[in-house]
């Protein structure tokens, strides 16, 4: 442990000492670089080709065991000439001497066998040394084939050349590399490319296995105009035996959506097709189990919880966000250009052909100046703020959805809803409301008009009434529920008819009439021009900045401002406001407008070749732009990147900028040194200056702000009361609240049990069962029978399969036997809970083999088909007829009670997603 902390530390410390002399086509182990990077710009080189009819060719190579097989003495003695210090490089090497590896041979290890070749997986200093083996393959073609362009990724190399006819001589330079490092190359993993048929034929020509699409650190990476994504399907064909297992597992609802995006790494390099993305929605509302008969997979996935839940939004999300980290503004915003514009150069299946595909999906357009254009105005896809994009990306989401949608009649007027309050009001229920509610949103049945088209239900007539059911009447119109409308107001009353169904009777949040009106306003507010200075021969400024945020709490009504106010720290000249203003943008916070304000000064003072010194009392500003002063790179999908981007721009170019933190908010008489006196003025002179800002907008602001907050205060009062109407009436549905009448199953009443002629004695183990089922599954059945019926006994009645399993797994603490290829017990298959085997189906399992050893031992059982001894099975089942214990009956039901609040009234879903019991604790 003390050497990997020790390697670890000096590793990284190699590895950024080096960062600034590697290659730049060098991307493993190194600081901000990731696969991504590399499979991207190995696409957009291949569209560049494609386009301007270049012969762009590659050789993909791959290493066998490449750790295994690093030569030492060769990555020491780069390593020395790279400048690593020796007592680091002796440290190293004499651990590595040290390092052994043992083998297991059967159930044996091997003495330690030591080595003079090869590194461990796992060490920092063996990426450290791959590090140095990519150098050197870079250094050698550099220099004895500079024709080519070597790109590496820790053992993944790809050998890029525009001459075709002289890729045998490019592998040969490679051959000559790896056999002067003694590495290996896996031969079926090395193939060479070309995006032009006469390069492909001369490939051939050579000898080479040429391949038109591959496969590349995971992404799929098409070489030819033919469109294929095997690798991508191959991966999301790979999540199908993961639904029915996260159905059976215990993990909680929220756990279980962050389980499968993972068959979608590097989705931005290919298009799948839309019913790829209807079949991942499918699997995952099995999964989730939520794909009750009428639920939408799309209104679920996509609104009912976060729309990054959805696989294809998530999808396209993730292709913003590497094109945004990966791809070249100039080189991408041409090619989506070119390509809406009818170019037909560019490769319909490319990267950029993929992205554009994706900006269409959410109802997007690009206009001449190749800037994307949605219902708030235009933007470029790499100078927004990746919280307002995904902002944007929700809003048109919610129209996407609502289009899908619209052919069911109550959701046709989806798109006027607030998906982000009804999450919001949806987080602050209980999880058992939660589950209830959901089943309301996405559209499921829950009324007999539904019902009567997907199970066995000969009416439409209400539970509770004898009108007609349907889910306005059974919250607004059924009178069994009555009481659950009485806090509904007069003034809403009257509006109930009118509004849509999904609010009515599907729980959709309305959403206010001003929303779009509003966010239009702010997305519309122009930045003002950076300022003059108004103090002459000053050559060194120090600045106060500061934001001021309304309603902060209330995210549909924030609007915020910006201050910057000049200071003379020797009170020469008085103190004034620079620079303010109200922050333009979809996202008004109160950070924003400090970072703005920091951004206004920094820009002032690189328009006008000052020294800047600024105070801020914003912690996290002040500490992420020091990081940015020592030379931190800025992330693009960073929080508010945009703004510290071009911050990060004016500082490269030689700005001189110092940032101090201010205490928030401090009275000048409070101040203990002149110091502190100064600050705390200014300070509070820019807080004022900010608020005064914020005050200081048109009547047209005003007049907007006080619509938009009457129609929030409106649709706030509306929701809340429609909400606590459906939520108490699924309440009382889900407790069973109505007549009794009404509660009787529709099905007829159990047979008299007979009369129980007792068992022998003692406990018998038929040999004919013992030899099917196996001697310790007839041992534990028997056993606990006979415990049941002899010491425990009670009155005769009708028990159902389902009962006897559960009552026997909570005894005994097995889970019963398994038909897996034969009879099996359960003990013997540690990892039984994992298999894809519903509740039904071991119950199955448990009665055949009740019933055998019965049989086989000739004891006299009677069994039917009829309703079982329970509160909670109110059906038809497999029985047996059994002097059974009321108490253990009992205890049966309230296990089942555990997961449903209504009987199981036949062979449903429902019945088959219970888990397997666990025993019952000891007293």
């Amino acid at each position: 442990m003390l050497y990997r902390l020790w390697g670890s530390y000096h590793a990284r410390r190699a590895i950024r000492f080096l960062d600034p002399f590697l290659p730049d086509t060098l991307y493993g182990s190194r600081m901000a670089r990731f696969a991504g990077q590399v499979w991207s710009q190995l696409l957009w080189a291949v569209e560049d080709a494609t386009a301007n009819n270049v012969a762009l060719s590659g050789l993909i190579a791959d290493l066998q065991k490449a750790f295994n097989h690093i030569p030492r003495l060769v990555v020491f003695e780069a390593a020395a000439l790279l400048g690593i210090p020796m007592n680091v490089l002796t440290a190293w090497a004499g651990a590595l001497s040290c390092l052994g590896r043992r083998f297991q041979i059967g159930s044996n290890l091997s003495r330690p066998v030591y080595s003079v070749t090869g590194m461990p997986e796992g060490d920092g200093l063996s990426c450290l040394g791959m590090l140095i083996v990519d150098i050197l393959f870079h250094q050698w073609h550099r220099h004895f084939f500079p024709l080519c362009e070597p790109v590496s990724y820790v053992d993944d190399w790809t050998i890029l050349t525009t001459a075709p006819d002289r890729m045998l001589e490019v592998f040969a330079c490679l051959q000559q590399f790896t056999d002067a490092m003694d590495l290996l190359l896996d031969s079926r993993k090395t193939f060479a490319w070309s995006i032009s048929p006469p390069g492909r034929k001369a490939l051939v020509a050579q000898g080479f296995k040429v391949e038109t699409s591959c496969r590349v650190l995971g992404a799929h990476v098409q070489t030819t105009r033919k469109h294929t994504n095997s690798t991508q399907m191959a991966r999301v064909q790979s999540l199908q035996a993961i639904w029915p297992r996260l159905r059976l597992a215990s993990a909680p609802y929220e756990l279980k959506l962050r389980a499968w995006p993972k068959g979608l790494h590097a989705i931005a390099a290919t298009t799948v097709s839309l019913q790829t993305f209807s079949t991942l929605r499918a699997g995952a509302m099995k999964g989730l189990n939520s794909d009750g008969a009428g639920s939408n997979s799309m209104l679920h996935l996509g609104l009912v919880e976060k729309p990054v839940t959805d696989p294809q939004f998530w999808a396209i999300l993730q292709t913003f966000r590497l094109v945004r980290d990966c791809g070249i503004p100039e080189v991408v915003q041409q090619a989506v250009g070119a390509m809406t514009f009818g170019a037909t150069n560019y490769a319909a299946n490319g990267i950029s052909a993929t992205l554009l595909t994706r900006m269409q999906t959410l109802g997007w357009h690009i206009d001449s100046q190749s800037h994307i254009v949605d219902d708030f105005g235009r933007f470029s896809l790499f100078a927004i703020c990746i919280e307002e994009l995904q902002w944007r990306m929700e809003w048109a989401w919610l129209k996407v959805v609502s289009a899908n949608v619209a052919h069911r009649p109550a959701l046709g007027d989806l798109a006027v809803v607030d998906p982000v309050r009804t999450r919001q009001w949806l987080s602050k229920l209980s999880r058992d409301d939660r589950a209830a509610f959901r089943k309301l949103l996405n559209g499921a049945h829950v009324t007999q008009d539904g019902k009567l088209y997907c199970q066995e239900v000969a009416t439409d007539v209400c539970l509770y009434c004898q009108c007609s059911d349907s889910m306005f009447h059974r919250f607004w119109g059924c009178q069994c529920f009555a009481d659950c409308r009485l806090g509904v107001s007069d003034a809403l009353w009257s509006f109930i008819p009118d509004l849509p169904e999904c609010v009515t009777c599907y729980g959709w949040a309305l959403r206010p009439t001003s929303h779009h009106e509003w966010y239009s306003y702010l997305a519309a507010i122009p930045a003002s021009i950076v300022p003059t200075m108004p103090w002459p021969e000053c050559d060194e400024v120090h600045v106060f900045t500061d934001g001021s945020c309304c309603n902060p709490g209330y995210p549909d009504l924030r609007f915020a401002a910006y201050a910057v106010v000049l200071a003379d720290p020797s009170f020469l000249r008085p103190a004034i406001v620079l620079d303010s203003g109200i922050l333009p943008g979809l996202r008004q916070t109160s950070v924003r407008a400090e970072l703005f304000a920091v951004m206004r000064a920094v820009r002032f003072a690189a328009c006008r070749g000052l020294r800047l010194m600024i105070w801020s009392d914003c912690q996290a500003v002040v500490r992420r732009l020091r990081r940015i002063l020592l030379g931190a790179p800025v992330r693009i999908n960073s929080p508010n990147a945009d703004l510290w981007m071009h911050i990060a721009a004016d500082v490269s170019h030689g700005c001189s900028v110092q940032i101090t933190k201010v205490a928030a908010h401090q009275n000048v008489c409070a101040a203990l040194s002149p110091l502190e006196e100064w600050a705390f003025l200014h300070n509070q002179f820019a807080d004022h200056a900010a608020a005064r800002a914020n005050d200081a907008r048109d009547a047209v602001f005003w007049e907007l702000l006080a619509r938009h907050a009457n129609a929030c205060r409106q649709v706030d009062e509306w929701n809340s009361m429609i909400h606590n109407v459906q939520l108490q009436v699924s309440r009382k549905v889900l407790r069973g609240v109505h007549h009794e009448a009404e509660c009787e199953p529709e099905v007829a009443e159990a047979p008299k049990p007979p009369d129980w002629k007792g068992l022998p004695a003692s406990p018998v183990l038929p040999s004919g069962a013992v030899r099917w089922y196996g001697q310790s599954v007839v041992t534990r059945i028997v056993a606990w029978l006979w415990n049941a019926v002899s010491v425990e006994r009670g009155p005769v009645v009708w028990v159902s399969n389902a009962q006897l399993y559960v009552d026997y797994v909570r005894q005994t603490g097995h889970a019963g036997p398994i038909k897996k290829d034969g009879w099996k017990d359960s003990e013997d298959c540690p990892l039984h809970a994992l298999l894809q085997v519903g509740f039904k189906e071991r119950t199955r399992w448990f009665g055949k083999v009740l019933r055998e050893i019965l049989r086989h031992a000739d004891i006299p059982v009677m069994a039917s088909y009829c309703r079982p001894q329970s509160h909670m099975i109110c059906m038809f089942a497999s029985c047996l007829a059994l002097p059974w214990c009321p108490l253990r009956l009992l205890e049966v039901d309230r296990w089942f009670q555990k997961f449903s609040f209504t009987p199981f009234r036949r062979q449903s879903r429902e019945l088959d997603r219970l888990p397997v019991p666990q025993a019952l604790s000891p007293h």
